[in-house]
């Protein structure tokens, strides 16, 4: 599990085996997890070493696609061979790309962000060879995959695919998944906290520090107010500096990694929970709030603005506006009746629109669209 990405794919490829499907993943080796196992009657294959960032992720990269394309060649014979071949962002490109052509079957792929997108533009030599690696990815698939109407148009725009080939399929999230909690929790929460939840990766994008430079208002108004930021990332030593030169670290909890047991805990007991992004081509972490019937503030922007309805599932403040945010937050935390409403709109959000099923169903319904076109260009040659 890697972000938002990991569970995209966790939770699609066992919808779709539910349903029927063959479904074989190419993943990199992690931990003391076998290199091949079942689960949900998904095949998973670990190949290669464990995912890392480091100043030869580039090197790591291609050599984790090569392994990818090697297990996929054996896998291919001993099964009888593949219908269709998706890639999920560029990390996976490479592998993806050859093994359409080797095996001659349709490329499908979900691009859930880009390398511009996530930087704010680019800024350096290796975030500009990340672009052109997924420009290729959505020019060569014959399908491409993305989460949100935010993000079709970025696709189109930045690596001119016509709209029509970009397809909106939406995130997903599984509320049974977060019924599960600790036997004894790790965190050591007070019946009178007043809990603010993020979790997420700690960068830029995340807009996490606005969230802590906005808490000395909170607190000045809600001195019972305490806040917990779930997730790791490179700016986390920044982070914790910043909440204690506001002097509010006492105040603050940095989980560092959070196990789903009690990431569900701390949920729980959340009275809300904040999603201050400044880019976010989706923001399944606003659904999983949902699911947990936690109200949920989010910035305006990207597929979060596509979720959320102002003031009827959840709020929306200006990205980058401090006071704006401990507004809504102060909001939320002294008006019970508003929380209330906006937790069970929020909850009948998840069960209605972002249900697995149907978002199973309409990749499914691609993979067929893609494979019909591809075997009727062969018959037509």
């Amino acid at each position: 599990m890697v972000g938002g990405l990991g569970q995209h794919v966790f939770d699609l490829s066992r919808f779709l085996a539910s349903m029927g499907e063959t479904v074989h993943i190419i993943t990199p080796r992690v931990g003391t997890y076998p290199d091949y196992w079942i689960e949900n009657g998904v095949h998973i294959h670990r190949v290669g070493s464990p995912a890392w960032e480091g100043e030869n992720f580039k090197s790591w990269t291609f050599t984790f696609n090569s392994e990818a394309i090697r297990e996929a060649v054996r896998l291919n014979g001993l099964v009888g061979g593949f219908d269709v071949v998706h890639a999920h962002d560029w990390l996976v490109a490479y592998a993806g790309r050859s093994l359409a052509k080797i095996f001659e079957i349709p490329l499908v792929s979900t691009i859930h962000a880009t390398e511009h997108g996530r930087n704010l533009g680019l800024h350096n030599r290796m975030q500009m060879e990340i672009n052109e690696i997924e420009k290729n990815l959505a020019l060569e698939s014959e399908m491409v995959i993305c989460c949100s109407n935010y993000m079709q148009e970025e696709v189109s725009t930045l690596f001119g695919r016509p709209k029509e080939d970009v397809r909106v399929i939406p995130n997903g999230v599984d509320p049974d998944l977060f019924t599960t909690l600790p036997a004894q929790p790790r965190f050591n929460i007070n019946a009178d906290d007043k809990v603010v939840f993020f979790i997420g990766r700690l960068v830029p994008e995340k807009g996490v520090w606005q969230l802590i430079q906005c808490f000395p208002q909170v607190l000045e108004r809600e001195p019972k107010a305490v806040l917990y930021i779930g997730g790791r990332g490179p700016q986390q030593a920044q982070l914790e500096k910043l909440a204690r030169d506001l002097g509010v670290d006492a105040r603050v909890t940095f989980t560092g990694f959070i196990t789903k047991e009690d990431r569900n805990y701390v949920y729980n007991q959340a009275r809300v929970a904040v999603f201050p992004s400044l880019y976010e081509p989706f923001g399944i972490v606003a659904l999983e709030a949902m699911a947990t019937h936690t109200p949920v503030i989010v910035g305006n922007v990207g597929g979060l603005a596509e979720i959320v309805e102002n003031r009827v599932n959840g709020l929306k403040v200006t990205p980058g506006s401090v006071n704006e945010l401990a507004q809504a937050i102060i909001e939320l935390l002294t008006d019970t009746e508003l929380a209330n409403q906006l937790q069970e709109t929020g909850y009948e959000t998840v069960k209605s629109v972002y249900g697995w099923e149907v978002i199973a169903r309409s990749t499914l319904d691609v993979y067929r669209e893609v494979i019909y076109s591809k075997n009727r260009l062969l018959v037509d040659a």
